[in-house]
């Protein structure tokens, strides 16, 4: 049982790579990770394709066994949730700076990942696909700048934050509803700073 176990070679996707760093993001709160050694596991997280390479990631840390947590049993895998059409647009602000302004295509789903880098993104005179879009995050030690339109509603309700990560909302309510919806989920650490504004 030491060694390696059953399922070690199954593939792992975004949902398993964003739990992992959500449970490096607990553990470098929590004190167990310094700063260096968190940045290096977290960039391990992404090159991840099995659940063996994630194990790794968390290796000796108290909170490894939450990682793949359902029950095992043998017979082909049936996924529950519907799988999306299109993968998430892949942003990358490692040591680096993403920016998005002007008239561009707002995608369903946006993934940003990365440390040490800037996120800029304007969405004042961006085209969304339909009512709502989600930016996850998996970032650490990055600044994010959001700016939104008139109608445009902000929710960061299921974004966890730690290591004196915070988000400043200077956007208040929209001045019109009906407009859409900017759903912020995944993990910011490591004295993330998130600013909203409103145009």
């Amino acid at each position: 049982m030491v060694d390696r176990l059953p399922d070690d070679d199954l593939r792992v996707g975004n949902p398993e790579r964003e739990r992992t760093v959500t449970l490096l993001n607990d553990a470098f709160s929590a004190g167990y990770l310094e700063i260096a050694e968190f940045e290096e596991r977290s960039g391990l997280v992404y090159a991840a394709k099995t659940r063996a390479d994630l194990r790794a990631v968390l290796e000796n840390l108290p909170n490894a066994g939450r990682l793949f947590n359902e029950p095992t049993h043998a017979g082909p895998a049936t996924p529950g949730v519907a799988v999306p059409t299109t993968p998430p647009l892949h942003l990358e602000a490692e040591w680096d700076t993403v920016r998005r302004k002007g008239t561009w295509d707002v995608p369903p789903s946006t993934l940003v990942t990365g440390s040490m880098g800037t996120v800029d993104l304007d969405f004042t005179h961006a085209s969304f696909p339909g009512p709502s879009t989600t930016l996850q995050f998996q970032v650490s030690i990055t600044t994010v700048k959001l700016r939104i339109g008139p109608d445009h509603e902000i929710r960061y309700g299921d974004l966890q934050l730690s290591g004196w990560s915070k988000v400043k909302d200077k956007a208040g309510a929209p001045t019109r509803p009906g407009g859409p919806v900017i759903e912020l989920t995944g993990s910011a650490s490591g004295m993330t700073g998130i600013v909203i504004k409103r145009s």
